[in-house]
């Protein structure tokens, strides 16, 4: 019996490590300083519990308006705080990147520009929407502190079709 145990637990661990490899969870950040280039987020604001039933709500929106081609563009956010266990709030802007300020906005939408020329730091994965939020994320937080970088409450989320996601955090 332990023995098929063991052998059970470990087909388990191997199905569970090859779908996390799948995903990109193994997949490394490329973290570098650079200036931020104007861009274009055609989106609806939400605040809030980043666990709330509402935010996955802006995303199913906003990733119908893609399907049904009303906007063509890569997603995006602009966050514009980091929610702690203690405030479990959220200032989000869910959108989708467009080429540019010309576009048709849908009704109930409306059109934000982040600024171009600002110091930022870039991270780049190619791991999937689902994991690459928390390991770019992680690795920039990691890579300020360990330069003594001051960040601003300021992060822009990027997730282009067949290109690695990038996250930029504004620097202070």
């Amino acid at each position: 019996m332990n023995k098929k145990f063991f052998i059970y637990m470990a087909v388990v661990l191997a199905i569970t490590l090859g779908i996390y490899a799948y995903v990109g969870g193994f997949s490394s950040v490329d973290i570098t300083k650079a200036t931020s280039e104007q861009t274009f987020v055609v989106g609806r604001y939400y605040q809030g519990n980043p666990e709330s039933k509402e935010l996955g709500e802006r995303f199913t929106e906003v990733g119908q308006l893609v399907e049904k081609k009303q906007l063509t563009g890569d997603f995006a956010g602009i966050y514009y705080n980091k929610p702690t266990k203690e405030t479990k709030l959220l200032k989000a802007f869910i959108g989708v990147a467009v080429a540019d300020s010309t576009v048709a906005v849908p009704q109930g939408f409306e059109l934000r520009v982040v600024p171009a020329g600002q110091p930022v730091l870039l991270g780049k994965s190619e791991a999937s929407v689902m994991l690459a939020p928390k390991l770019i994320y992680e690795a920039l937080f990691d890579y300020a502190e360990e330069h003594k970088l001051a960040l601003q409450e300021f992060y822009v989320e990027r997730f282009p079709e067949g290109k690695p996601a990038q996250i930029q955090v504004f620097l202070k």
